[in-house]
C-alpha cells in the first residue's frame, strides 16, 4: 500500500503549487493501479473518496500534525513491511516514526527550505526555535528511506544547513503542471493591447509577497505607465492586503478577485499579458511553469528554478526583489507583448506523466526493496 501525507486536499480546486502536486499524485496512482491512500486535510464538501482520508478541517497545519497522530494511534498494526509512506514536510513524518517506527518505508518531500516560515513571521526571534527544529530534522532524514526536492537549488541548501549525505543523494523531481487545462483553452502570444496589464496569481501570504506586487505597481503608475495588477488568491494575508489597496494611490488600478479555482487559471492568464511573481522564496512555482504554457512573459524575483525555465529577456525576467528592478523588467515584458515578440515555451521535461512516473517508480523501489 502507498500512503501519501500532505496538508492539502487532493479533491479539492485550491491554486497553488503544492495543491497542484497533491492532485497530480492522486491521478497518477489513480492511473497506475497500485493500492493507495491519501491522508490530508478537507477543504471542500463537494466531492469525497474511498481512497482519500481526512485527519483535519482546514489548511492549519497544526491540525493536520494532531490528527496524523491519532491516525497513526489508531493505524500502526496494519502497517506492513512493503508499505510506502510519503510525507510531506519533514515533521509530518514523526508521527510514523514514534508510533510505529519499524513499519513500511518512509519518503520525504521538501517543496521548499525548513524554517523559511518562522523567519519570515518572527525574524531573529525565530532562530532558537529553527534550531530545536535542525535537531529533529537532522533525525528524521537520518531515518528516512528516500528523499526528494523539488529543486536542486533547495537540495544544495539543505545539504549545507541541515545535513550533507542524505540531501546529496536526495532525487531531484520538479513540480509538474497539468498541461490538460490548456487543451482547449487559449494559448498564444497576447494581444499588444494586454501589455500592461499585470497578474498576480496565488496564495496571499507572507511567502507570496504580495505588497511589494502592489508597490511594483505604484511605481509604474507614478511613471506615467498605464497599468493594472489583478491579484487573484486568497489566504491569511488578505486582510492586511485590503488595508494596503485602501491606502495606495493606484488602488483604482488594482483589483482582487479573492479565492479563484484552479481550472480558471488559463482564463486569468489569457485576460492578462504578463504574470508578476514577487515571493520570497519558492521552490518550483507551478504557475511560472503555466504562465509559459500560455505564452505570458513573466517577471519574477529569484526564486527556486525560475532561473532553469525562463530565458532571459525572451520568456522572462528574474530580479532582486526590489522594487525599481522588477519595475524595469516589467516595462520591458510590455515591450516584449506590445511588439508581438512573445516567445512561446512548452517547458520541456514537464509532463506530469513523466514527473510522477518517476515518483511511482520510487515507490515501487522501497516496496521491493
Amino acid at each position: 500500500m502507498i500512503y501519501v501525507f500532505y496538508n492539502n486536499d487532493p479533491l479539492a480546486q485550491d491554486l497553488g503549487g503544492g495543491a497542484e502536486h497533491f492532485r497530480g499524485l492522486f491521478r497518477a496512482l489513480d492511473r497506475s493501479g497500485e493500492p493507495f491512500r491519501l491522508v490530508g486535510c478537507r477543504l471542500q464538501r463537494e466531492r469525497t473518496d474511498p481512497r482519500v482520508t481526512y485527519v483535519a478541517d482546514g489548511s492549519n497545519f497544526l491540525r493536520f500534525w494532531l490528527g496524523l497522530w491519532l491516525w497513526f494511534w489508531r493505524n500502526r498494526h496494519r502497517l506492513g513491511p512493503g508499505d510506502v509512506l510519503h510525507f510531506h514536510r519533514n515533521y509530518a513524518a514523526w508521527p510514523k516514526l514514534l508510533l510505529a517506527p519499524r513499519r513500511g518505508r518512509v519518503v520525504v518531500s521538501y517543496h521548499n527550505v525548513t524554517g523559511r516560515v518562522l523567519e519570515g513571521k518572527f525574524g531573529r526571534l525565530a532562530r532558537p526555535l529553527r534550531a530545536l527544529m535542525l535537531l529533529f530534522e537532522r533525525r528524521v532524514v537520518r531515518r528516512a528511506d528516500a528523499i526528494v526536492c523539488v529543486s536542486d537549488r533547495d537540495r544544495q541548501v539543505l545539504a549545507r544547513e541541515v545535513e550533507p549525505g542524505p540531501f546529496e543523494r536526495a532525487a531531484v523531481i520538479p513540480a509538474g503542471f497539468d498541461a490538460r487545462l490548456f487543451a482547449e483553452g487559449p494559448v498564444g502570444p497576447p494581444a499588444p493591447e494586454l501589455a500592461t496589464r499585470l497578474l498576480f496569481l496565488g496564495r496571499i501570504s507572507h511567502q507570496k509577497n504580495v505588497p511589494l506586487a502592489v508597490s511594483v505597481l505604484e511605481r509604474l503608475v507614478a511613471e506615467g505607465g498605464d497599468y493594472t495588477l489583478t491579484i487573484a488568491g486568497d489566504g491569511e494575508d488578505a486582510r492586511a492586503l485590503v488595508r494596503r489597496i485602501a491606502t495606495s494611490p493606484a488602488r483604482e488600478r488594482i483589483r482582487w478577485l479573492g479565492r479563484q479555482p484552479h481550472d480558471r487559471v488559463p482564463q486569468l492568464l489569457a485576460a492578462h499579458g504578463i504574470l508578476l511573481v514577487t515571493s520570497r522564496y519558492e521552490a518550483s512555482p507551478t504557475v511560472v511553469k503555466e504562465a509559459l504554457r500560455a505564452c505570458r512573459p513573466v517577471v519574477t524575483t529569484d526564486v527556486g528554478d525560475v532561473g532553469h525555465w525562463l530565458e532571459e529577456g525572451l520568456t522572462g525576467f528574474v530580479r532582486p526583489a526590489e522594487v525599481g528592478q522588477l519595475a524595469e523588467a516589467v516595462r520591458a515584458a510590455s515591450a516584449l507583448v506590445a511588439s508581438g515578440r512573445c516567445r512561446c515555451a512548452e517547458p520541456s521535461g514537464l509532463d506530469e506523466a513523466a514527473i510522477m512516473d518517476r515518483l511511482l517508480g520510487l515507490y515501487r523501489r522501497l516496496a521491493s526493496a
